[in-house]
């Protein structure tokens, strides 16, 4: 399991900050619960299929792993109950998370292994696009996007 960033202070602090993580993992695998569980097995498909270069027959690179892994590192961070988004692989080599309710409602997220987030979305007649960092919390303007747009 990897390590839990903690800005505690103390060892028992830090022993709290553990244990929630651990109980957030399990609640984010819960079907019910969680978009990260409901996409995982969709995201490693998508990563497994598109793992070699000239996936798409088009000349496609294959996907970075450090980008299927911070894709997996954003869907953990999502809170409960977010609906599930569409997993998908760009031909630059980059995973993708798509929410998707309509032509004029649609969030994507790129995870550039670098560790930014590239997004563009469409929330009815306004447009959204830009480049957050990720620092292992999904960015407000991400949360109020996927919100726009389911």
């Amino acid at each position: 399991m990897p390590a839990v960033i903690s800005r505690s202070n103390s060892e028992t602090a830090r022993q709290l900050d553990h244990q929630l993580a651990q109980v957030n993992k399990n609640l984010h695998r819960s079907i019910a619960l969680g978009a990260e569980s409901a996409v995982r097995g969709e995201l490693t498909d998508v990563y497994l299929e598109c793992s070699e270069a000239n996936w798409d027959g088009y000349n496609a690179l294959a996907v970075d792993p450090d980008s299927f892994a911070l894709a997996k590192a954003f869907l953990m961070a999502l809170p409960l109950g977010t609906r599930a988004p569409s997993a998908g692989a760009h031909p630059d080599g980059q995973m993708s998370l798509e929410w998707y309710s309509g032509p004029r409602r649609s969030l994507t997220i790129s995870f550039d292994p670098v560790g930014d987030l590239h997004f563009a979305a469409l929330t009815g007649p306004s447009r959204a696009c830009g480049t957050e960092a990720f620092d292992g919390e999904v960015p407000q303007i991400l949360l109020e996007l996927i919100e726009l747009v389911s």
